[in-house]
Order: C-alpha cells, then sequence, then structure tokens
C-alpha cells in the first residue's frame, strides 16, 4: 500500500527515518513546487541506495531532496533500486545534508537566489591581490557570461547548485565577481 502525505508536514530525513525503523523497500517519489522537480529515493530494507534529481544521482541528489519542504510526497512499496549508487548510512546521509543546509544558510548572506547572474567587477590592473582558484572554480569562471543565472551555470558544468554557490560564495568575497537579479 502506498503511503502519500505532504512535504510541509513530513521532509525526507523524517520519512527516511520512519521507513528506516521498518525496514521498508521500496521508492520515494518526491514532488518539489517551489522548483517543479521530481526526485526519487529508493530504500533496500530501510536503507537508501540510490537517489535521482534531474540530471544528479547518488549523495547529490539526497542532498538536494533533503530539504525539500513545498510539494509531496508518495512511498511505492517493493519498488527495487536501478542500480545501487550510495554506501553511506542514512544518520551519514541526513547529518550531511543538515551539514549543507545550514552552510546554505551561511552562502545565502551574499546568494539571495539560484536566479542571480554573475557578473565580472573590473578593477584596476595595478591592484596586485593574489587570488589562488582552483580548477572547480576555473570551470565556473569559464561560463559566467553575464547573462546565465547560477542554476544556468550549474546544470551547465555539471555540478549541483550547491557546490557553485559555494565557489561563487568565494568569488564574491576575493572581490571578482558580484551577482545582479535576473
Amino acid at each position: 500500500m502506498a503511503m502519500r502525505g505532504s512535504l510541509q508536514d513530513l521532509q525526507l530525513p523524517d520519512l527516511v527515518q520512519v521507513m528506516s525503523m521498518q525496514g521498508k523497500t521500496g521508492r520515494f517519489v518526491l514532488k518539489n513546487e517551489d522548483e517543479d522537480e521530481i526526485g526519487y529515493v529508493y530504500l533496500e530494507d530501510g536503507q537508501i541506495v540510490h537517489a535521482e534529481v534531474g540530471n544528479i544521482e547518488g549523495e547529490f541528489a539526497v542532498y538536494k531532496i533533503a530539504p525539500w519542504s513545498h510539494g509531496e510526497f508518495v512511498f511505492e512499496p517493493n519498488v527495487t533500486a536501478p542500480k545501487r549508487t550510495i554506501r553511506k548510512s542514512n544518520a551519514s546521509l541526513m547529518m550531511e545534508a543538515a551539514r549543507r543546509l545550514d552552510e546554505w544558510k551561511v552562502l545565502q548572506r551574499k546568494i539571495k537566489s539560484v536566479q542571480a547572474v554573475p557578473k565580472f567587477i573590473l578593477f584596476d590592473l595595478k591592484d596586485k591581490r593574489k587570488i589562488t582558484l582552483t580548477p572547480a572554480m576555473w570551470l565556473v569562471i569559464s561560463k559566467i557570461d553575464g547573462r546565465r543565472n547560477i542554476k544556468e551555470i550549474a546544470k551547465e558544468v555539471r555540478l549541483p547548485v550547491f557546490e557553485v554557490g559555494k565557489i561563487l560564495y568565494e568569488l564574491i568575497t576575493a572581490g571578482l565577481i558580484t551577482l545582479e537579479n535576473e
């Protein structure tokens, strides 16, 4: 028998805890009304073994789905995962999801929306600041064109929005870019 409900009442960490205690096998189908996205989380004997949302799979999909609070969910019992992409315990996954949510709250001090468009700040060439850029930073920088928003850049570089947000936060703090609303 399928279980249905609202993400306003129960979010993924709560749902996983309930199904984990019961040792259930099946699939959660979660619909996020804020972003019009659908995510899937597969359990085997109460343990998360696979998750996907858009083109993201595994742990990163869990981290993206965990904070969803507007939408609905359905648990379909006895649906098996198409593959196994997760080996961490449920507790480890949910703790990391909570840590990322806390970190996102810090990032939001400078990044108000994933719809914001990063733009380079022009600075004087006499400015002798030394900035070390990682390969991931270079990848993100290569996609900043003054038109793409954060979400589009994340899709283009095939990184989760959270990871791109962390990179942009560092670039903003270093004084290399600014964000403008769409």
